[in-house]
């Protein structure tokens, strides 16, 4: 036990040395708290302005906790992909003299650390902004840092150690845990599609007995609502069951005897990590851990075009290899959004008769968040071909992107019609955020090369990607600045056309400096 205590802290103080001594996690660390906090502060302020700063909307945030933190807890360690092993548990630590269920435990510290600080974040925003009595906010901190992180645990050691559970009948179970979940954010949705999105609908729906009946998930929101509410028969009787399935949990997990079977698949799954990781760092958008191999379709085509034209071709032909061809995970992740904003904010999209201004803040929020995604433009500048391609810069740059140019308005399409739709925004004005969100994504891409040939490999592409982000939002947020003062002064239908030909100007800019220092990336690669 002393060796495994002695390597997590040991891994722990590493980590941070190496990110004091390497500027680019350094500045990743810095960048990721500060961002932290403004989304912490952005959330608080969030509550009060909807009105939800009471204990009912705690309770709210609580049970939305419960449902989706348990059932996905259990699908992750069902599948044995929710601790992260390294290739060197493989090589070092499983074939030490150790209990089996020690390495499990210990393995899992960054999984409690997780859950300590948002505990921890959850306990203070309970006294602070939902006025929350400081008693009543201990008891929620003691229950989600000792008893929801026992049940945690317990579950984790069943689930890993467990060997006699066929494995199709855990796929069986995780896949009814998908559809649930689903159904139930659909269920939701279409519940205040019929009842409102009011606090009164929300509330009503907190208050439904049947929803503190619903075994473990049920119980623990029950033992919120009693800290919260106070006592009442159902939730006294919901929150005893839930303690003694902690217990009964617990002990299960103490007694049940493990010999590692769980070290081959860990073993695999630490291979299955370390090679997603690679693939993210080269630009690649992964989004799942299921170590499957990609299978690809055979096209009989072979590369045609001339000079910089023969870059576009052959990254036209790996996309028709492709099972969906151009549509990816961010496509999915695209529908998703689309769905959300269209079908469950129409209503007060409407209302508010700004629905155009809203369009365009969620075509800016999500270009920002996918700023991070360069596809397969940043796989381009690692290879030399490109810089031997007989054809000018400026050609080369436009063909090695075009693809991404491509699927930008794919996106853009996905996001912005079916929105534009349901928030009756004018076609003109659809069609102007498709634009702008093509055009800002091509601006992201034309950025990397700047801040490539500035920094070089001097703060690593952590460094890169914060000065790229610092110079496009830097660039495009004196244009919007200037299109709402306009907007405001003079006529909001100025905005669009603004904010289009200043980022379409800065796109341009950007695009000819890149390619004046294009021919120096060479020595980068």
């Amino acid at each position: 036990m002393k060796a495994l205590i002695y390597l997590t802290k040991r891994s722990f103080i590493n980590n941070l040395k190496r990110a004091v001594r390497k500027p680019s996690t350094l500045i990743a660390m810095i960048f990721g708290i500060v961002y932290g906090i403004f989304v912490v502060f952005g959330l608080g302020t969030l509550v009060v302005s909807v009105h939800i700063d009471s204990a009912n909307g705690l309770l709210a945030i609580l049970a939305v906790w419960s449902i989706y933190s348990v059932l996905g807890n259990f699908m992750m360690y069902s599948s044995r992909k929710g601790i992260i092993f390294r290739p060197g548990h493989a090589h070092f630590v499983f074939t030490a003299p150790l209990n089996p269920k020690l390495v499990l435990i210990s393995s899992a510290w960054m999984n409690y650390v997780l859950s300590l600080v948002i505990w921890l974040v959850v306990g203070i925003a309970a006294f602070t902004v939902f006025g929350i009595q400081p008693l009543r906010a201990l008891l929620i901190v003691f229950m989600g840092c000792v008893l929801e992180l026992a049940l945690e645990v317990a579950v984790m050691v069943f689930l890993y150690t467990n060997d006699n559970i066929p494995e199709k009948l855990m796929k069986g179970i995780r896949m009814a845990i998908k559809v649930f979940l689903i159904a139930f954010a659909l269920g939701i949705v279409l519940y205040f599609r019929t009842n409102g999105l009011t606090l009164e609908s929300a509330w009503n729906l907190l208050d439904l007995p049947a929803l503190q009946m619903i075994p473990v998930i049920g119980w623990q929101i029950a033992v919120y609502r009693l800290i919260l509410l106070g006592p009442t028969v159902l939730n006294i009787v919901c929150s005893i069951l839930y303690l003694a399935v902690v217990a009964v949990s617990v002990i299960a997990a103490v007694r049940m005897k493990c010999d590692g079977g769980y070290y081959e698949d860990a073993a695999k799954f630490a291979d299955d990590y370390a090679d997603i990781k690679n693939r993210q760092k080269n630009g690649e958008m992964v989004f799942s851990l299921s170590g499957k191999k990609r299978s690809f379709r055979r096209v009989r085509e072979k590369i045609s075009g001339r000079g910089a034209q023969a870059i576009f071709h052959r990254q036209l032909l790996e996309y028709k290899k492709e099972r969906f061809f151009f549509f990816d995970k961010f496509t999915l992740v695209a529908i998703v959004i689309a769905f959300v904003f269209s079908y469950g904010l129409s209503d007060a999209a409407v209302e508010s008769g700004a629905g155009q201004l809203f369009l365009l803040g969620v075509v800016a929020y999500v270009s920002l968040v996918m700023s991070g995604y360069l596809g397969k433009w940043e796989n381009e500048l690692r290879n030399p071909y490109l810089f031997l391609v007989p054809d000018t810069p400026l050609r080369k740059m436009w063909y090695a992107t075009l693809t991404e140019h491509i699927k930008a308005f794919i996106n853009a399409c996905i996001i912005c019609i079916p929105i534009g739709i349901f928030w009756h925004v004018p076609v003109i004005e659809i069609i102007f955020c498709i634009l702008i969100y093509v055009v800002i994504q091509a601006d992201r891409l034309y950025t990397t090369v700047l801040a490539q040939c500035l920094l070089g490999d001097v703060f690593g592409k952590t460094g890169q990607n914060v000065l790229r982000m610092f110079i496009q939002m830097a660039l495009l947020g004196v244009g919007a600045g200037a299109a709402v003062m306009i907007g405001v002064f003079i006529n909001i239908d100025f905005i669009f056309p603004i904010v289009l030909i200043y980022s379409m100007m800065v796109t341009v800019a950007m695009g000819i400096l890149a390619s004046l220092r294009f021919d120096t990336m060479e020595q980068l690669v």
